[in-house]
């Protein structure tokens, strides 16, 4: 007791300490006592501010919450009554802690009870009771008692851990009966004992029993396992909490079914009270970030727990938006993240969230993917609470019947090659929601493409098939794919100019790809590499067709008096622009595919050719010879704002083509010293910038390029009116020679063409 009352002492002389704030803590020393019947022992209470400051001249006021076991003075001084166990409670205003109190010891003998008082009523007003409860813990009831049952039915316990059994007394029926005075008996006193206020004490590994027995003669019985266990704490490790955070810790028994100790038979300590402070039942606060560890004994065991306080949380980062409603789609998902941002704006990686859906039954949700799962129609919420006050978000969900939508719905693929095709639920608009799960996937015709269990398409034969994917609850959509080989061109190898199509590792093998009744010429590949379209002299002179790239469901698209010719798809496929001849000079029209109706887009008193639009869809270029000779010109997609690219009097410019990363190629004429030479040069449209794409002395009179710049196809004149196509590697993986594709006799090759 003089250390004890030292500690106060010293609180007391140290007023700097304190601060005119309110409670936020009490603590009690110890906070398991055990002693005897008849002796007194001190407790220390003392109240911590909310930034853990010791408030001096707190006025606590004690109370035992079972007399008959344990009394407390004012001064914090217990005194054993009885066997049992009492909890001592020390309260500063609101604000509570509290110590266990075990009696040990045959208490006295109870005074008689005085005439006309009922047994088991309290001697005093004060309600000091001189023995045991006989009713304790007992529930009210009505009637005379049947059985006698003991509560819980089976009593788990560690080596010197105790707790407390109560009676039942029940009629025939289950009600509870009457209380009943009840003495209890341990059967293996070695293994546990009890006293008669059902207080159980484990004393050694074994099986034990304990027996309740009523004045009426009623009897039951309650094994007790008394087994050493390890402990652990209940809550995930690290602990991680945000500075004034407040929770309790909990310690179970995970092999006694993860029943939890009482946390008066444990005792916690912190390692940098600075950090966190923990009460010594477990009440831990978080004071300022950093990490420390928690320390927690009782029962002979000692454990440890790390605690990370992070930085305060001063706002959510959210993703999608929170301000419109969320489409969902049955048994679809869509992803929702939540950042923490300290004061200055950096994330808080350690920060926790919590989420809650306003309607389970409409959705559900995971907490560790981030991903909402739609359940059945209707409208719902979902929220998410950061680690502070104030820090909440809530999303309104429409849970929606979604269709399905596919990556590509068309799609042109070169023969051996994988390309994925994507499944997404769209709402009603056809606007992506999010990707789409549980999907399955299946070819309709797998000699031409197979498609694997993620929608990876691998291509194995010439021609077209059909792509299904279907969702959970039938919803399907579908992606038509044409395989077809990579390089198309036309060749005269039939006694007329037809399209034939190659694979850049097989240059010889060319394969027809349609049978057209006249000549055809001047193939182009639509962006996704479906269709192409081309010029043929079928109905009598130069007209633009358009076909799926694997040569079927051919087209008449222009139908004019003029020539057309030179096409070339607009950047969405969906139009074509090409060249015609229908008011004398050649001009620049655009054409959409499903309609009859051309727009034109030049109309200079000059010839304008070979449009070529830009990826993005914006700009096309063309060759125009306004200025004389023949130059690169731009315009917008509409046809305004036409200005040169290129221009000078020493050279001819021709063939314009945009690659995939917007860049322009086109071809260079130029005389010097009487002599031709040509050259495929590659310009920036921003910078300026032009480069030569490739060199050879081959005098090229036409040309294409891959859509990644890694191909040229040249078309050279090898003598007069006699030409052949060569095929070029450039680009990153290194310039090489040029290599004819291979011919025979007076065949001739024209306009080649890559797949996208």
């Amino acid at each position: 007791m003089i250390a004890r009352r030292l500690l106060v002492s010293a609180a007391l002389a140290c007023p700097g300490v304190a601060r005119a704030q309110a409670v936020t803590e009490v603590q009690v020393a110890p906070p398991s006592v055990t002693i005897k019947v008849g002796e007194k022992s001190g407790l220390l209470a003392t109240a911590f501010d909310r930034v853990g400051n010791v408030i001096p001249n707190a006025r606590v006021i004690w109370s035992s919450n079972n007399v008959a076991v344990a009394k407390v003075d004012n001064n914090g001084t217990v005194t054993g009554m009885g066997g049992g166990v009492a909890i001592i409670e020390a309260r500063v205003g609101a604000r509570k802690g509290q110590a266990a109190v075990q009696v040990v010891g045959s208490p006295a003998a109870p005074p008689p009870t005085p005439a006309g008082q009922q047994p088991g009523t309290p001697a005093h007003a004060t309600g000091e009771a001189t023995g045991p409860d006989a009713f304790a813990g007992q529930p009210a009831g009505t009637g005379p008692a049947a059985v006698l049952r003991i509560e819980p039915p089976t009593i788990y316990l560690l080596p010197s851990e105790n707790t407390r059994v109560a009676p039942r007394a029940l009629k025939d029926d289950g009600t509870p009966a009457a209380p009943v005075v009840v003495t209890w008996k341990s059967l293996r006193p070695d293994i546990a004992s009890v006293d008669q206020n059902g207080v159980v004490v484990a004393l050694a590994p074994g099986q034990g029993t304990v027996q309740v027995t009523s004045a009426g003669g009623l009897t039951a019985t309650a094994p007790v396992v008394v087994q050493p266990s390890d402990l652990t704490v209940q809550e995930p490790v690290p602990v991680v909490m945000s500075p004034g955070d407040v929770d309790t810790l909990h310690v179970a028994v995970p092999t006694q079914g993860g029943r939890l100790v009482s946390p008066l038979a444990l005792q916690w300590s912190t390692a940098d009270a600075s950090v966190a402070r923990v009460s010594l039942t477990g009440a831990v606060t978080a004071v300022a970030p950093g990490r420390t560890t928690l320390t927690v004994t009782g029962l002979l065991q000692t454990k440890t727990v790390e605690v990370v306080v992070h930085r305060t949380v001063e706002q959510l980062a959210v993703s999608p938006t929170y301000k419109a409603d969320v489409p969902l789609p049955i048994q679809g998902t869509v992803k929702f993240t939540v950042q923490g941002l300290a004061a200055d704006k950096t994330p808080v990686p350690e920060a926790q969230f919590y989420w809650n859906v306003g309607d389970s039954t409409l959705a559900s949700f995971d907490p560790t993917s981030g991903a909402l799962t739609g359940k059945r129609a209707g409208k719902t919420t979902l929220t998410v609470k950061g680690p502070g006050p104030g820090l909440s978000v809530t999303w309104p969900i429409r849970v929606i019947a979604a269709g399905l939508k596919l990556s590509a719905a068309r799609l042109g693929v070169p023969l051996a090659r994988r390309v994925p095709l994507r499944a997404s639920f769209a709402d009603e608009s056809g606007a992506v929601i999010g990707p789409a799960t549980g999907v399955s996937w299946v070819s309709e015709n797998p000699s031409v493409a197979t498609v694997s269990e993620d929608g990876t398409v691998t291509t194995a034969g010439y021609g077209h098939a059909r792509i299904t994917a279907t969702a959970p609850g039938g919803r399907r959509a579908v992606a038509e794919v044409f395989v077809e080989g990579e390089i198309v061109v036309a060749s005269s190898r039939s006694g007329r100019f037809q399209l034939y199509a190659a694979e850049r590792a097989n240059l010889a093998q060319l394969r027809k790809i349609m049978d057209d009744t006249a000549t055809a010429t001047e193939p182009a590949f639509s962006p996704d590499g479906s269709r192409i379209a081309f010029t043929s002299t079928r109905d009598g002179q130069p007209e633009v067709y358009v076909m799926d790239a694997d040569g079927t469901n051919a087209a008449r698209l222009t139908n004019s008096p003029g020539l057309d010719g030179d096409p070339s798809f607009s950047a969405d496929g969906q139009a074509v622009v090409f060249h015609s001849q229908r008011t004398g000079h050649r001009q620049i029209y655009l054409q959409p595919i499903t309609s009859s109706v051309a727009v034109p887009l030049t109309q200079e008193p000059a010839d304008n050719s070979q449009p070529t639009m830009s990826p993005d869809g914006e700009v096309i270029a063309f060759v125009s010879n306004r200025d004389g000779n023949n130059h690169i010109w731009l315009m917008t997609k509409d046809g305004t704002n036409q200005r040169p690219f290129t221009r000078g009097p020493q050279g001819k410019e021709s063939a314009p083509h945009f690659l995939r990363d917007g860049t322009l190629a086109y071809l260079v004429e130029q005389k010097e010293g009487g002599r031709t030479s040509t050259q495929v040069m590659k310009a920036d449209l921003t910078t300026g910038k032009v480069a030569p794409l490739a060199g050879t002395d081959l005098m090229v009179t036409d040309f294409a390029v891959s859509g990644v710049g890694d191909l040229l196809g040249l078309v050279v004149a090898v003598q007069k009116n006699v030409f052949r196509v060569y095929i070029q590697p450039i680009g990153a993986s290194g310039g090489g020679a040029p290599v004819a594709i291979p011919s025979s006799g007076a065949e001739q090759m024209v306009s080649p063409a890559f797949m996208p």
